[in-house]
């Protein structure tokens, strides 16, 4: 199984794109649809208050986005070294990972933040082999801020940039300033363009409740459960052996990258314990595939590593159609 995966042609993606489609294949036969509460992030409410008349289009289009995610961020891994060239073994992962529970396969938030935190993350991983790195400082601050209109804990992640930008050795003031500015213009933007229009109280009211209801939460159980207790153990494994290789890497950027990704990795934990639902804050479960495709991508002996994807592959698949015959767990 991972041999094949370990290709990148046409046969794959094709692959790739059908298991996508059967993992999220309730959500059609369900005809359901994440229904938002009140205080709903500004970008994402725009879409909403599109397509809302139709759960099928608002699925589709959900769908279309974790598709783009799927490539991207098997194409991050791949252009930076951190897999084999040119295999979508980081395709087989996220997809896995980021619709394992029914409540992944719907139209939230997260999911359309996820494309902007993955091209922050591959600019991250690039700025300090170019000879002007200030040219792409802006467009992390950017794409951050983007995410954060869909996804109010984005918020967060440039502190996570500028932990980045220390690892990454860019330590002075003006450089940590950088992405400080291009975030600020975005919501500066924003917030300008709804005082214009009139919506510039909402938008504060939406900020304020969500920021003012922080505090930990835990709200998984059933099934849901025993998969995320399965990844984190798989997770913990996974991640020693990454720390373990990459620290006897011979090129320093790879251990940068990786100590980027572990920078992100305990904010996404951090982040996913703050709110419910729970699986709504799903950029853990992305940096999970982050290290499950390492080590999958490294591995000679790949028996045992087969039999361990094809299981969770399973588990996943059972844990996504039970519910459609009326079995909970």
């Amino acid at each position: 199984m991972l041999n094949f995966f370990k290709h990148s042609f046409l046969a794959q993606h094709l692959v790739i794109v059908m298991m996508a489609l059967i993992l999220w294949m309730p959500a059609f036969i369900t005809k359901s649809a994440f229904i938002p509460g009140e205080n709903i992030t500004p970008l994402y409410n725009v879409i909403i208050s599109i397509f809302d008349f139709s759960p099928f289009i608002l699925n589709t289009l959900a769908f279309a986005v974790y598709l783009v995610c799927i490539f991207l961020f098997n194409s991050v891994l791949s252009a930076n070294r951190l897999v084999t060239k040119n295999n979508t073994v980081g395709s087989l992962t996220f997809g896995l990972m980021m619709c394992f529970a029914p409540q992944l396969h719907s139209c939230y938030p997260f999911i359309f933040a996820c494309p902007f935190i993955l091209m922050a993350m591959h600019t991250l991983f690039l700025i300090y082999q170019t000879d002007n790195p200030e040219n792409y400082m802006m467009n992390i601050g950017y794409f951050i801020a983007i995410a954060s209109l869909f996804y109010y804990p984005s918020v967060f992640l440039m502190v996570w940039v500028i932990i980045s930008f220390i690892i990454l050795g860019f330590r002075e003031i003006r450089y940590l300033i950088i992405p400080m500015v291009g975030f600020l213009l975005i919501n500066g933007l924003f917030v300008g363009l709804s005082f214009l229009f009139g919506n510039s109280e909402a938008l504060i009211a939406s900020y304020s409740y969500f920021f003012r209801n922080m505090k930990f939460f835990y709200d998984l159980n059933g099934s849901n459960e025993i998969l995320f207790i399965i990844f984190c153990v798989l997770f913990l494994i996974t991640f020693l052996r990454t720390i373990s290789n990459k620290a006897s890497d011979k090129g320093s950027n790879i251990r940068k990258r990786v100590g980027v990704a572990i920078a992100l990795t305990f904010f996404s934990l951090f982040m996913f314990f703050i709110h419910t639902p729970l699986l709504n804050n799903s950029l853990i479960f992305m940096m999970f595939a982050f290290f499950y495709a390492i080590t999958l991508s490294d591995i000679k002996k790949t028996r045992l590593a087969n039999l361990v994807t094809i299981i969770v592959t399973l588990l996943i698949l059972v844990n996504q159609y039970l519910p459609l015959f009326g079995i909970t767990i």
